[in-house]
């Protein structure tokens, strides 16, 4: 049934959840911090947490831990440039796509593959762009040329690795149970 593939809620709050929780913020901040690749076209890892805050979270935690993350990367542990209380919103938004798409009694590649549709396109290039647009007054055009392009190209690379990444974890009896224990 396809309502085993998505889900609108969350772990209740526990200690072993909140564990994991307060782990998925410390890792998430610092693979927000490490790219792969040239600077004009970098990877972020931090898609990698997201996607496992949304697989272990749920979609209102992830997206909590998600937001306190961005704060704290942008704020505590001295983010690239000033801090913009708006792109605390794509940073929830994302959390809660992965959250609904992952947390699932199932998943599959195609929940992975939506979940990346959703959040490359209408937050990361629509939402985002027009946030820096507005925030650091650039030219709206400009900055979503230069996002579809580098979106278009990370959508592959992120979507196999996230599904390498979450098989890996389903094979893993330990992890497997941390899963279902929440």
């Amino acid at each position: 049934m396809l309502k085993d593939y998505y889900t609108f809620k969350s772990p209740k709050l526990t200690i072993q959840v909140l564990t994991i929780a307060a782990l998925m913020l410390a890792l998430d901040i610092i693979l927000w911090k490490i790219s792969i690749g040239p600077s004009y076209f970098q990877v972020a890892l931090g898609f990698i947490s997201m996607g496992l805050m949304g697989y272990f979270l749920g979609p209102w935690l992830a997206g909590t831990v998600e937001l306190m993350s961005d704060f704290l990367s942008s704020t505590v542990f001295g983010g690239s440039s000033a801090f913009a209380w708006q792109f605390l919103i794509g940073a929830f938004l994302g959390g809660v796509v992965y959250g609904v798409l992952l947390h699932g009694y199932k998943w599959s590649w195609i929940n992975i593959v939506v979940a990346h549709l959703i959040i490359l396109g209408p937050i990361s290039l629509l939402l985002d762009t027009t946030i820096v647009s507005f925030v650091y007054h650039i030219d709206w055009r400009v900055v979503f040329i230069t996002r579809a392009v580098r979106n278009f190209f990370t959508f592959f690379i992120e979507t196999f690795v996230l599904i390498s990444i979450l098989k890996g974890i389903e094979a893993n009896r330990f992890l497997r149970e941390i899963k279902h224990n929440l």
